[in-house]
C-alpha cells in the first residue's frame, strides 16, 4: 500500500513539475495587423438599384439560410435588400408576372421595396442555399420582410419547372 501511494505522490510532483515548466515558456504571439478584413462571399448584378434615406435607417447583415425544399414563402420588402448567393441555387418566383429566375453562387440579386413587389424564394436542389444579405430598413422596422398573400402564381408547378416563363393558377381569378 505504501508503494502505490509514494508512487502516485511522485507521479503528481512531476505532474506540477512539468506544468510549472510549460507555463513559465514563454509563448511567441502572432503579431496582429492593425486593420483586417475578410471577404465572406461576392456576387455581381446587373439590377440597376437605388438606396433611398429619408431620415434615420437601421442596417442588417445577416447570412440566409434556405434548406432543400423550403422556401421563404410570399412576402414584400420594407427597405432595400442586397444579396449574394454564396452556394446552393435559389428560385426566385416573381408575384406580379409569375416570372422564375435561378441564382447561382457568385451571383447577387436586388429586391425591390413595397407591398406591389411581392415575390417567394425557394430552394429546388438538394443542398442548403447560403446567402449574405444587407437590409436597409426604416429605423423603425421590425424585420426586414412582411408576409404577402399568394398572389396567384402556380409557385409548385414554377418550382418544378425552374427556369423561366408564367403561369398563373387557376384560383387566381376566384379572389
Amino acid at each position: 500500500m505504501v508503494k502505490k501511494s509514494k508512487l502516485v505522490t511522485a507521479g503528481a510532483v512531476a505532474a506540477v513539475a512539468f506544468g510549472v515548466g510549460f507555463a513559465t515558456q514563454p509563448v511567441a504571439q502572432a503579431e496582429i495587423p492593425p486593420v483586417s478584413a475578410v471577404v465572406l462571399s461576392e456576387g455581381v448584378t446587373s439590377a440597376p438599384f437605388k438606396i433611398k434615406a429619408n431620415g434615420d435607417r437601421k442596417v442588417l447583415y445577416r447570412k440566409a439560410v434556405v434548406q432543400p425544399g423550403a422556401s421563404t414563402g410570399w412576402h414584400y420588402h420594407l427597405g432595400e435588400e442586397i444579396a449574394v448567393i454564396n452556394s446552393g441555387t435559389f428560385t426566385r418566383i416573381e408575384g406580379a408576372d409569375c416570372s422564375v429566375r435561378e441564382y447561382g453562387p457568385g451571383e447577387s440579386l436586388v429586391e425591390p421595396v413595397g407591398p406591389d413587389t411581392v415575390h417567394m424564394g425557394v430552394n429546388n436542389g438538394t443542398e442548403p442555399v447560403e446567402l449574405y444579405v444587407v437590409d436597409i430598413l426604416p429605423k423603425n422596422a421590425t424585420g426586414p420582410t412582411k408576409a404577402a398573400p399568394d398572389p396567384g402564381c402556380d409557385a409548385a408547378a414554377k418550382s418544378a419547372a425552374g427556369k423561366s416563363g408564367t403561369a398563373k393558377s387557376a384560383a387566381a381569378g376566384a379572389e
